[in-house]
């Protein structure tokens, strides 16, 4: 159900033409804003709840309905119509997409992803498309993609534990996680292929298949709360990384390939790709674990997800996700023609 109260919620649906009375259903999904289907005998609609700005004061209601605002004016397919935004409610209105979670990945589904890309990019010379803000946590430097891990690991390293849990974080950021980020760095402090120049993209930054909804074989994208200018690497490396419905490494060559050749104006990216990956993999160890962090917390109850053993859940997630890419075994991963060492 929605949080707004049910004056609020009706008079904000009727100014743009959804009127009462209305069936409420949440929807599973959303770990930041709270999803509501809402229908009456004239149609479906999405509510969609985003509670204030975060500590960082980012404005993810306006940030997602602005892209989208451009994403309909380029008329591209496969994403939600925004209908009405109120600021003062923290929410806005969508039409309502068909389709589930696809519960396997396809070679059909990479292309229809790196298709996604270039199409938000075909208009990114236009001034509604330059008017767009850069994404949050954007990368417009090489040493911003090492600033976002190493952020993120000061702050689970300076946690002021509260329980055996938060200890337990503590000691395996500054353990385990924090010796492999050095040899990181130092790594890529040699490499003259980082520092690359970056070409920004229009990129919806929380990219990935928990974001999609699959019907009658074409995908649908969702969640563009993040979304902005952004280094096509990060975009990459956050598609290749997201760990609730995870790629595989062929998926990840086909889908980097794909979009080098769909915008060939960001250049042959393979190289800086493959070194800044293990940066991100780190970076989304650190993200597994943002229910330590109280603002994070605060919005995943207001989302609707449960408390219950949450911590614990995520810690065993994050901890999973280090052991599977750095557990000491090395793979050669090679695209167009590169080969590089990386830790996994």
């Amino acid at each position: 159900m929605s949080a707004l109260p049910e004056d609020a919620l009706h008079d904000f649906c009727g100014r743009h033409g959804i009127h009462a009375p209305l069936l409420q259903e949440p929807v599973g999904a959303g770990r930041n804003s709270r999803v509501t289907r809402l229908s009456n005998a004239a149609g479906r609609w999405i509510l969609k709840d985003y509670g204030p700005p975060d500590a960082r004061g980012h404005d993810r209601l306006g940030t997602e309905f602005a892209f989208l605002q451009y994403l309909q004016a380029a008329d591209i397919p496969g994403v939600a119509r925004p209908i009405g935004a109120d600021r003062r409610l923290f929410c806005a209105l969508y039409s309502l997409l068909p389709g589930e979670r696809p519960a396997l990945i396809t070679t059909d589904a990479i292309t229809q992803a790196a298709q996604f890309i270039a199409a938000v990019n075909r208009h990114g010379a236009t001034p509604r498309a330059l008017a767009l803000t850069g994404a949050a946590d954007g990368c417009r430097r090489w040493q911003d993609h090492l600033a976002l891990a190493e952020d993120r690991l000061t702050r689970l390293v300076t946690l002021t534990p509260q329980s055996r849990i938060e200890e337990r974080v503590r000691e395996l950021v500054a353990d385990t996680w924090v010796p492999r980020w050095r040899a990181l760095v130092a790594e890529l402090g040699n490499s003259a292929a980082a520092r690359q120049p970056i070409t920004p993209i229009l990129s919806p930054s929380d990219f990935g298949f928990h974001n999609t909804l699959l019907h009658q074989g074409l995908l649908s994208f969702v969640d563009f709360e993040y979304a902005g200018w952004d280094d096509p690497v990060k975009l990459i490396c956050d598609f290749l990384c997201q760990p609730d419905l995870p790629i595989t490494q062929d998926q990840g060559r086909q889908f980097t390939a794909q979009l080098s050749r769909a915008l060939p104006h960001i250049g042959d990216v393979s190289e800086r790709v493959a070194l800044l990956l293990p940066v991100h993999r780190l970076k989304w160890c650190c993200i597994l674990l943002n229910e330590f962090r109280s603002d994070s917390r605060r919005r995943r109850l207001h989302a609707g997800v449960a408390e219950a053993g949450l911590l614990e859940m995520q810690f065993d997630k994050a901890n999973r996700y280090f052991n599977s890419h750095f557990g000491g075994r090395e793979e050669s991963i090679s695209t167009a023609g590169h080969s590089h060492r990386v830790l996994h």
